[in-house]
């Protein structure tokens, strides 16, 4: 459930995730053409998001109940002026809670003017562990920091790296960034991404508009790949075989529902509640 809910979410795209399925890899690509693709940092012509929350419901197939997800987009704070706060929590549900209890919470930091994140914190904890993620987004690169203590033996892992790439984005500037953009029928938005502890590529497509679970919709397919720190080189998924996304097509363009053909099946992200912060 951990992968399911955090690394499999739209804040690895958006993201689950977008986010981020940081899952085993196979070998390498050797290409690094990915890297011209990326673009700086800049805010389409679409309208911010107003703060706004989001309630997710996931499942399998759209029946069986694994937890929740919870968006809270555009937080104001008087302690940080100039800054955007967005969060995101949740927890395993049902069966999964069963056989694996968890939760989570991050709190992404970002400028109000462009979205472009500064820091991004993230809390995970599990029937055996909790994982602590620091993530500080420099102009140059990525700062990562985590540490991993294991609840029976207090055992203590560390891990410490910087990502030399800049405009990098956390999973929830990620989304912030792709609502913003044009998103014209077949067009495809380039992002790197840094969620955790692996940075990724990530190419989104614009499929096209349609009807979907009672909203206009703006469908995109997502596709993953992650990127080898040292090399840049690019590495495929084997356990991502597609993901599927739809966002409503108004001036909110919010996730409506996500669908990821994993390796334990139809994995699905479904919007039950928005309301204003």
């Amino acid at each position: 459930m951990k992968k399911l809910l955090i690394k499999k979410s739209p804040f690895v795209f958006l993201t689950a995730t977008l986010t981020a399925l940081v899952l085993v890899s196979s070998a390498a690509n050797a290409d690094t053409s990915w890297m011209k693709k990326v673009k700086p940092f800049k805010n389409g012509p679409h309208p911010k998001l107003k703060p706004t929350k989001l309630e997710y419901e996931f499942s399998w197939k759209g029946t069986v109940k694994a937890g929740t997800v919870t968006f809270d987009f555009n937080k104001k704070d008087k302690r940080y002026k100039g800054l955007d706060i967005s969060q995101a929590y949740g927890r395993s549900q049902g069966v999964a809670y069963g056989l694996f209890p968890y939760h989570f919470s991050m709190t992404s930091f970002a400028k109000a003017s462009t979205h472009k994140p500064l820091i991004f914190v993230a809390d995970e904890k599990d029937k055996r562990d909790k994982v602590k993620t620091t993530n500080t987004f420099k102009p140059n690169g990525v700062i990562h920091s985590s540490t991993k203590t294991n609840y029976r033996t207090n055992k203590v892992r560390k891990r410490d790296h910087f990502f030399k790439f800049p405009n990098s984005h956390d999973p929830v500037s990620a989304i912030q960034y792709i609502r913003r953009q044009s998103l014209k029928n077949g067009d495809k938005i380039h992002l790197c991404l840094h969620p955790f502890n692996s940075p990724m590529f990530a190419e989104v497509t614009v499929l096209g508009r349609e009807k979907h679970n009672g909203r206009a919709c703006i469908k995109l397919d997502v596709k993953l790949q992650k990127i080898d720190k040292d090399t840049m080189h690019l590495k495929t998924y084997k356990k991502l075989k597609k993901a599927t996304l739809w966002i409503s097509d108004d001036a909110d363009r919010i996730m409506v529902e996500l669908r990821s053909q994993v390796f334990i099946g139809d994995v699905r992200a479904v919007l039950k509640k928005q309301s204003k912060l």
